[in-house]
């Protein structure tokens, strides 16, 4: 009866951070455009007309670092939330050559079940464009791999998961991954972000750290980096054999890997803090509505 009181406490202060990061996300994007407004008349960062693709991305940078700080900042001085519940510590011994192909197998094979869901739905994936070199491309390097890799296994498999560890890893590990897959605002997004994150919070439970989580999450960034500058820079067969290469051996070869360990008596709930079903989280009233506002919100605003 305590962990169900205190795994609803746990779970609106999560839902609370969820929706502090995508305020202060969205205060930070609106206070960047209306400066470039300001400076160059009828830009903003999604039409930076006059300003340098390094300048938008380093705006970019500040932006999804005060989201990420922010919220954290909060959580640490308002809730029972202590720097050690965070895990920024060495690891317990693990196994990259074995975590590492089956994380990479589930994220692509999310990939490719969001692909034909597209499909399916007649829908295009959104385009993304990067530079083709200098400075600007270190930029949106930092964007799109670093900060996500270092910031968003901070806040939530830090932060969120240390919250809800007390209750219970199961909880712990499945309350943040909801909230971090709908937090991407994209249905077809949200499924690989959602499958990734309930293997990167079993890591953390596991290995007691998020460090193993971060390198994790900076190698699949970096895969997809790699991929898109591909597809827009080389020619067409080398970016197809490589994509084609990434979705297609990593799933195999990680369900390989995964069978054989099973054969070998592995077991996935092997070091993990029994607690109550994940499905308590739904007691938390604050927890239940920003999990309805979050999937609601990108079929509200594309109206």
């Amino acid at each position: 009866m305590a962990k169900t009181r205190g795994v609803r406490g746990a779970a609106s202060w999560c839902a609370i951070a969820a929706l502090l990061y995508l305020l202060v996300r969205g205060l930070l994007y609106a206070g960047a455009g209306t400066l470039m407004g300001l400076i160059q008349p009828g830009a903003s960062l999604a039409k930076p007309v006059g300003f340098s693709a390094a300048t938008v991305a380093l705006l970019q940078l500040l932006v999804g670092l005060g989201a990420i700080v922010l919220p954290l900042w909060a959580l640490l001085r308002i809730t029972r939330l202590e720097a050690d519940d965070l895990r920024i510590a060495l690891p317990a011994p693990w196994s990259p050559a074995f975590c590492l192909p089956v994380f990479l197998g589930l994220a692509n094979l999310a990939n490719l079940t969001g692909a034909l869901l597209l499909r399916l739905a007649g829908a295009e994936s959104p385009s993304t464009s990067l530079p083709s070199g200098g400075m600007e491309l270190l930029l949106q390097f930092l964007v799109l791999c670093v900060l996500p890799a270092i910031g968003e296994e901070l806040l939530f498999r830090g932060a969120l998961q240390g919250l809800l560890r007390p209750c219970g890893s199961s909880v712990a590990i499945f309350g943040p991954a909801l909230l971090f897959a709908l937090l991407h605002l994209d249905p077809i997004q949200g499924l690989t972000a959602f499958v990734c994150a309930i293997f990167l919070g079993w890591l953390a439970e596991r290995s007691g750290s998020i460090l193993p989580g971060m390198a994790l999450h900076f190698v699949n960034n970096c895969l997809a980096f790699l991929n898109l500058y591909l597809r827009l820079y080389a020619d067409n067969s080398v970016s197809f054999a490589l994509e084609l290469f990434v979705l297609l051996f990593f799933p195999l070869f990680g369900g390989w890997l995964l069978l054989h360990a099973r054969q070998q008596g592995f077991r996935f709930s092997v070091g993990l803090r029994p607690g109550v079903d994940v499905l308590t989280v739904f007691t938390s009233p604050a927890y239940t509505l920003t999990v309805l506002f979050l999937f609601l919100y990108p079929f509200v605003i594309t109206l």
